[in-house]
């Protein structure tokens, strides 16, 4: 599919097929996809652990549950928990990761002097500030595009994902995987095959365009050209909304078919006692 198409047909995917496992190199791309993403000073802080379910543990998978992700969990075959690494911005290391770009071309017009200017200059700058700047909101911008690209080629692969965060749960997750202390987790990806249709009940109702853009300065909309519009509905980027006359049909069906039992959210999502 063409990226524009790509986009528009992308939904949260919560039902999966439980029977059709995630073939280990189409999660490979996706990770690549994630390692090519746009980065601050190439400091690489997005990370990933890959869950296979059947490997993984009841205390994982109930840790990792979110509210209202009881379809996701009883169905999905994989998960990816994505994290941001502070120690990716250590100065040292930060430092270092310029001097490459300057190196390879991609920083600077003159090698050498980019990196006295590098040393110079931004050495100091970011000597006091990385452990601020690593919990920035610019370090969780760079995670969100590197699992934005993975969830294109997730929907280029076939596959469906959705994201989800559970806030109750983190500190669990990140004793039962061994995080470092200087992961921050920033979201869970259920992948799998969808068991619902590609619509998924039509394309998620958003806010209106004016009232998320601006121009110049705030309060000023950024005015859509229905023209546009018109041409993004063509290149299948703008979509029926939801919900599709036919959509609770389907859910009926699919918890069903895959004999789901949403009784169970309650006990994966409320933690035991201690």
């Amino acid at each position: 599919m063409e990226l524009k198409e790509v986009i528009g047909w992308r939904r949260s995917i919560r039902f999966y097929l439980p029977h059709r496992p995630v073939e280990r190199e189409k999660v490979q791309k996706m990770l690549e996809a994630a390692r090519r993403a746009s980065c601050v000073g190439n400091v690489n802080n997005t990370r990933a652990i890959v869950v296979w379910k059947e490997q993984a543990s009841p205390e994982l998978i109930q840790a990792l549950t979110p509210p209202l992700g009881y379809q996701q969990m009883q169905t999905a075959p994989c998960f990816i928990v994505w994290y941001s690494d502070a120690a990716a911005y250590e100065v040292n290391k930060w430092i270092e990761n310029l001097k490459g770009l300057a190196e390879t071309r991609r920083l600077g017009s003159d090698a050498e002097e980019t990196k006295r200017v590098i040393e110079q200059f931004l050495r100091p700058a970011f000597g006091s500030r990385w452990q601020e700047m690593a919990v920035a909101p610019l370090a969780f911008m760079d995670s969100g595009q590197a699992v934005a690209q993975a969830t294109l080629v997730a929907y280029d692969e076939g596959l469906g994902t959705c994201l989800m965060s559970s806030p109750l749960m983190l500190d669990r997750v990140n004793k039962l995987l061994k995080l470092p202390e200087t992961a921050t987790i920033v979201c869970v990806m259920s992948v799998g095959y969808p068991a619902e249709s590609w619509e998924a009940g039509g394309q998620t109702l958003k806010a209106p365009f004016e009232e998320l853009f601006h121009e110049m300065e705030y309060g000023r909309p950024f005015a859509p050209d229905p023209k546009v519009d018109e041409e993004l509905k063509a290149a299948k980027l703008i979509q029926e909304p939801a919900p599709l006359p036919w959509r609770d049909a389907e859910l009926k069906y699919l918890v069903n078919a895959l004999n789901l039992d949403e009784r169970r959210q309650i006990s994966l999502v409320i933690p035991p006692s201690p």
